[in-house]
């Protein structure tokens, strides 16, 4: 196996790289930063340097197509620069021999406290409050339903790492937690005073519904209309882990019909979103820029671990995280 020690950074966002690109040349790996697809350079980079780079590391939102995996010609992995991984085609890579590999736990922390920190906006309606007191109100009683949070019930879809951490902080408010996750073991629920539920049951008793899947075919859109009209009245749905899995226009026809009270949003289907996406000037969602997973250490950690799966591959090792067995 021939390896010419050459990475290829593909980031359409302009993330930090330093302490990356330290490991690199300490290394002695060549590597090369390139923007997106629409970059004038683009072309003359793939041509001069990604069809021999061993490595590539992409960002989440940058698109690894069967078109573009087809061309990278000396590449032994694909690392996405995250937890997603929906951006690169696993099947086609895993036909040209190419591991796509990922940073599976890094930010589990942070994606903990944004859920909560979206969670508690939302039922105590901070957001709003907020809104008055600026436009010169100050009236503590205008802003219903708020509940207690040892009154509510609250609902978790996908019980992985993350949604684990978020049934931890939950403890302490004394909500009923229960969840969802039919490839997760019973004695994993029972672990955290969790009560398991079937889908249905998950959607019917969920004051409050937060989501913790990944985005794949059986989860996209699996929250219509329909489904979420299932939630008890006035219920709050929380997001931070991908967009596609709610359909946002019967989100927000249910937001207008006063059924669901609050959105607490990370992601969207589509980010940056497009001017006229409507649930960004709903005054009952509140969004964030698809910013969970972000600390001065997780974004430190990420650079570091990707480096080092990376070094891994330039020594001829198996690197770890593999998605597409």
């Amino acid at each position: 196996m021939t390896i010419n020690k050459k990475v290829w950074i593909l980031d359409d966002k302009g993330l930090t790289h330093d302490v990356e690109l330290a490991v690199y040349k300490q290394n002695e790996i060549e590597w090369k930063v390139t923007a997106t697809k629409e970059t004038k350079g683009f072309e003359e980079d793939l041509s001069a340097f990604g069809q021999h780079a061993d490595a590539v590391v992409t960002q989440v939102g940058f698109p690894c197509d069967e078109e573009l995996i087809k061309q990278l010609t000396h590449c032994k992995a694909i690392f996405t620069f995250g937890m997603g991984f929906n951006n690169v085609n696993l099947e086609v890579a895993r036909q040209h021999g190419i591991h796509v590999c990922h940073v599976p736990d890094y930010c589990l922390e942070e994606v903990a406290d944004h859920t909560l920190a979206l969670a508690l906006t939302s039922m105590r309606k901070l957001h709003l409050y907020n809104r008055s007191v600026k436009k010169g109100e100050w009236n503590p009683v205008f802003m219903t339903p708020v509940h207690r949070m040892s009154n509510t019930v609250i609902g978790l879809y996908g019980f992985g790492r993350i949604a684990r951490k978020v049934a931890e902080r939950l403890k302490a408010f004394g909500s009923e937690l229960i969840a969802y996750d039919e490839y997760v073991p019973e004695s994993v629920f029972k672990d955290y005073s969790v009560k398991k539920v079937d889908f249905d049951s998950l959607l019917e008793q969920s004051n409050v519904l937060s989501l913790h899947v990944p985005l794949t075919p059986e989860t996209r859109n699996s929250l219509d209309y329909g489904r979420l009209s299932k939630l008890p009245k006035h219920a709050i749905i929380i997001n931070t882990c991908r967009g596609g899995i709610i359909n946002e226009q019967d989100l927000l026809r249910l937001i207008r019909e006063k059924h669901i009270s609050c959105a607490g949003l990370d992601v969207l289907e589509e980010e940056p979103p497009a001017e006229g996406n409507e649930l960004i000037y709903n005054e009952d969602v509140v969004i964030s820029p698809h910013a969970a997973y972000f600390s001065m250490e997780a974004e430190k950690e990420l650079q570091v671990r990707t480096a080092e799966n990376v070094v891994r591959i330039m020594n001829k090792e198996k690197p770890l995280h593999i998605v597409n067995q």
